[in-house]
């Protein structure tokens, strides 16, 4: 095959399409057949296919025209790099925009709802609960300390109680020997007393018994034989220390003589001179002992089989009595009925 024969079949889609260009059809047609070597050697059809093949079978597929093709052809090939990238900028920019968007937003989501989890699981700290060393019928809550808490204290004798019932008064923070009501007061109790309270094992409160409410006292102490002492050593001065809380009865008691019923003596005696008897009556009066005098002071007594040292004033009415219960607990309070009840709770608590 000579040298312009290799070239007209040499082709490729560029010379198809400049032949088009300049008004000429591209030979289309097929490489012609080898010579036969032998007759008695079968043809077989080629397996190798040609562009030029290739474009007679798509023109008759279609029945359409070698321009049709080609442009076809032209338009499947691949878009040059630059269309690529412009492409590509201008049709992913918004799903990229959208997805960087989404995750923000995601983002924050995720930290709103941590957040509102996290504060759901965080402990609640509940008040603490301040307990009585006796079953109490009412509670309340006071706070300061000095004239302002005692005038607190003084507020909740005068609200009213059922009769035998007790009201519970507390201090959130009365949780060390500094922090009691008792010590809160800031009473000039002896020192000695103050230094062995244990305020968590001890109370103050108000008690009504038969009408009569008025404050009292349950100290835990640590030593029976100072605490014992220091009160001893408070008596002369403890009346006008716990004056607010117990203070002396104003009215009088009546100190009237009792008058003892009279009796009716008769006699008879003769007449001398007429014979005849006559009765004559004599009236006798006896006046009652006046009542024994009391000196004002402290005295010991028993009450409920608890040896007790009670003040009584002179109408031997009671101002405010102590005693204990055991070794460590002292119980300041108004009479002996008072005290008679807060014991009672004291046996029946420590009973359960």
């Amino acid at each position: 095959m000579d040298d312009a024969t290799q070239k007209k079949y040499i082709r490729t889609l560029a010379g198809d399409m400049a032949t088009l260009k300049s008004g000429g059809i591209p030979d289309l047609e097929p490489l012609p057949s080898q010579p036969k070597v032998s007759e008695n050697i079968e043809e077989k059809p080629s397996p190798i296919k040609t562009y030029s093949g290739d474009f007679s079978d798509r023109m008759k597929d279609t029945n359409a025209s070698m321009a049709t093709v080609l442009a076809s052809e032209q338009d499947a090939a691949p878009l040059p790099r630059s269309a690529e990238v412009k492409s590509f900028s201008r049709s992913n920019f918004i799903y990229i925009s959208a997805g960087v968007i989404l995750f923000i937003v995601s983002g924050f989501g995720a930290y709103f709802a941590y957040t509102r989890y996290t504060a759901t699981l965080e402990p609640i700290i509940s008040a603490p609960i301040i307990s009585a060393p006796i079953f109490v019928d009412d509670r309340e809550e006071v706070s300061g300390t000095g004239p302002v808490l005692l005038q607190t204290i003084k507020q909740s004798v005068n609200r009213p109680l059922a009769s035998g019932a007790v009201r519970f008064i507390y201090a959130t923070n009365a949780t060390s020997t500094d922090n009691s009501i008792f010590s809160a007061l800031q009473i000039p109790a002896p020192n000695v007393l103050l230094r062995n309270i244990n305020a968590p094992l001890s109370m103050a409160g108000v008690v009504n018994v038969n009408g009569n409410q008025s404050p009292f006292f349950i100290l835990s102490v640590e030593s029976y034989g100072e605490t014992f002492s220091g009160m001893l050593s408070w008596e002369s001065v403890m009346l006008r220390d716990l004056a607010e809380l117990f203070p002396r009865y104003t009215l009088p008691v009546s100190n009237e003589p009792v008058v003892a019923t009279s009796t009716l003596a008769t006699t008879t005696s003769p007449l001398a001179d007429s014979g005849l008897r006559s009765a004559s009556t004599t009236k006798t009066t006896i006046a009652a002992s006046s009542a024994p005098v009391i000196v004002p002071g402290f005295h010991d007594e028993v009450v409920s089989n608890h040896d007790v040292r009670i003040y009584r004033d002179a109408e031997n009415r009671s101002i405010v009595l102590y005693g204990y219960w055991d070794q460590i607990t002292l119980v300041i309070a108004r009479d002996p009925a008072a005290f008679a009840e807060i014991l009672r709770r004291i046996a029946s608590t420590r009973a359960q």
